[in-house]
């Protein structure tokens, strides 16, 4: 009897445990707004709008026993990753008051490393300074559940006008330690309310782009081609190892393109970051152009090779180039485009100030539409100055008219047009050569005008122009470095970098700072401690450039006197992710 009893006992205790373990399987498996399961991500996007945002590649895979959105890093950068809420959650959007979401970390090597990142919020228009972190810390804790809790106080709300969060992957120990880059998994969302509610998505949404989103390409120490560039069919796509090549017999569009002055454009991602072409069936022989010293954007995701610097390589005449462009790297690479155009005289500029009262202006063909510029929008225009123009019309055509100047109506731009069908710009010696070299006589009315029917998206002054610069050498140390308005940080130069410093050169900044300003300290300079650029600065908010004159007007002529130590400074709380020294192209 007792032993029936023992029995039945037995039975009724595996019971309970049974129960207890399925509801800690079930307690594992939280209610989630997004899962993946379904396999859409029609809701995420890449943003490119931070000068070190990485182009990284997108999928759903299946991870950790369940599907789960796999961000794979690029270029070692930062991925920047953006979840539209507003349109996952439509009206319940704003009731939103934390975030649940499982964070997995893979490394191709197989070992584990640390890394962290951050959550933040489309606010105001731009992406927020305020940062929730999240860390995959431990092998144990791999993946881990990241918590972040919103503030209303600060802004962080889920609108149609804010409707991003943006998760970033920002310390990758796997990459520091000499592994391959970290690859970043993310599952079971949960969008919850104050009363810890999950909220139900719709994962079919459409990701909505909020303005100033799509930031812009980064075309640092590039030249920017014109509209009607030729792109080569067929070479999208292609990838191969390091040293291996892979490409496509050229077209006779291309070839026709391929003259006196033409640039070959190719968008690319490589593990070492560099790209350049192979003409394997030139009359010379196997030709390998521009190798390691191609023009390369500060993201080394785009470069450029000339017509005139294969014809050094090649010879003069394009027919006995070969019909067959490769392209090449030292790493693993794959090419996402090539293309072949003029330049179009467009620069990179810096200092914008916009006007706000021109976006969304248009007007049929021939006709003119503008605003009065104020006192201090008009105290801009200076020589050095460029008046840009973010456009689109019919003919791809874009000027300015000044209609009350004392030297008469003033179409400006139209006889030497610099633009692209969606940028143009207009300098203040164009102006000056119509209007007189006085600003006073060339009235405040600006209007823009086109040959076809067109609108103004956004038009600034500009203070001035960044330079093309080549072999960039950059300052490892000085990344991740940061501190708050006027407080400096940096580094001791090495030798090898001080000689970097020469007449011509160029040290090029990427960075953040509330402000959007930055420059150097050179603090043990013989001179005394010494500020440099702060007067004159160059830059955008995402990219700054000092200039060896601009240094030495405030240290003097000789580097030796410089002192070692290169530091940063910002009039806002800032932060750096690249120091570069190159040589200014121009």
């Amino acid at each position: 009897m007792k032993a029936k009893r023992f029995l039945a006992l037995l039975m009724v205790t595996l019971m309970v445990v049974s129960v207890l373990g399925s509801a800690g399987a079930w307690a594992d498996a939280a209610p989630a707004s997004v899962d993946f399961e379904d396999g859409s991500m029609s809701f995420v996007s890449v943003y490119s709008g931070m000068a070190n945002a990485d182009a990284c590649a997108l999928e759903v895979v299946d991870y950790n026993g369940s599907k789960a959105l796999q961000i794979a890093n690029g270029s070692g950068k930062v991925p920047y990753v953006a979840f539209d809420v507003a349109s996952l959650l439509g009206d319940k959007a704003g009731d939103v008051a934390s975030i649940d979401m499982t964070m997995g970390i893979v490394n191709p090597d197989g070992e584990f490393y640390a890394c962290s990142g951050n959550v933040m919020l489309w606010v105001d228009g731009a992406l927020s300074s305020e940062k929730h972190g999240w860390s995959v810390y431990m092998e144990t804790k791999n993946p881990k559940t990241a918590n972040v809790a919103l503030d209303p106080a600060k802004g962080e709300v889920f609108s149609a006008e804010q409707p991003l969060m943006v998760v970033t992957l920002e310390v990758d120990n796997g990459a520091t330690a000499g592994a391959a880059n970290a690859t970043l998994y993310i599952d079971d969302i949960a969008f919850k309310d104050a009363d810890g509610n999950v909220l139900e998505a719709d994962t079919a949404a459409a990701f909505t782009a909020p303005d100033g989103f799509g930031g812009t390409k980064d075309m640092s120490n590039l030249q920017y081609l014109g509209a009607d560039a030729v792109e080569l069919e067929g070479m999208a796509g292609k990838a191969a190892d390091g040293w291996a090549q892979d490409g496509v017999d050229m077209t006779e569009d291309f070839l026709a393109a391929l003259v006196p002055g033409a640039v070959v454009e190719i968008e690319y991602s490589s593990e070492t970051g560099d790209m350049w072409i192979v003409m394997p069936d030139a009359t010379v022989g196997w030709s390998r152009v521009e190798q390691q010293t191609a023009a390369t954007n500060l993201s080394k995701n785009i470069c450029q090779i000339t017509y005139e610097q294969i014809a050094a390589v090649c010879g003069d005449d394009v027919a006995s180039w070969g019909a067959r462009l490769q392209c090449e790297a030292s790493g693993a690479w794959e090419v996402y485009s090539v293309k072949v155009g003029q330049p179009t005289g467009l620069k990179n500029l810096a200092g914008k100030t916009e006007i706000p009262d021109m976006a969304g202006k248009a007007a049929d063909a021939w006709a003119q539409d503008g605003v009065e510029l104020t006192e201090e929008q008009l105290a801009l225009l200076v020589p050095g100055s460029v008046i840009e123009i973010s456009y689109a019309s019919e003919t791809g055509d874009m000027w300015i008219v000044m209609p009350d100047a004392a030297a008469g109506w003033s179409r400006v731009g139209d006889q030497a047009p610099v633009c692209n069908g969606s940028v143009a710009q207009v300098t203040y010696e164009q102006i000056a050569e119509v209007c007189g070299d006085d600003p006073t006589t060339w009235g405040t009315r600006l209007q823009c005008e086109s040959s076809g029917a067109w609108e103004v998206y956004g038009v600034s002054i500009c203070s001035g122009a960044f330079k093309n610069v080549t072999g960039n050498v950059e300052i490892p140390e000085m990344a991740g470095k940061a501190a708050d308005a006027w407080t400096q940080d940096g580094v001791e130069l090495t030798e090898e970098q001080l000689a970097l410093l020469v007449p011509g050169s160029v040290i090029t900044i990427q960075y953040a700072s509330d402000t959007g300003d930055m420059w150097i300290v050179m603090p043990d300079a013989a001179a005394g401690w010494s500020r440099v650029g702060d007067q004159a600065p160059v830059c955008d908010g995402n990219m700054a450039q000092v200039t060896y004159e601009q240094i030495a007007a405030v240290c003097g002529d000789d580097v030796s006197t410089w002192g070692t130590r290169l530091q940063c400074e910002a009039s806002g709380a800032w932060e750096v992710f690249s120091v570069s020294i190159g040589t200014a192209a121009e």
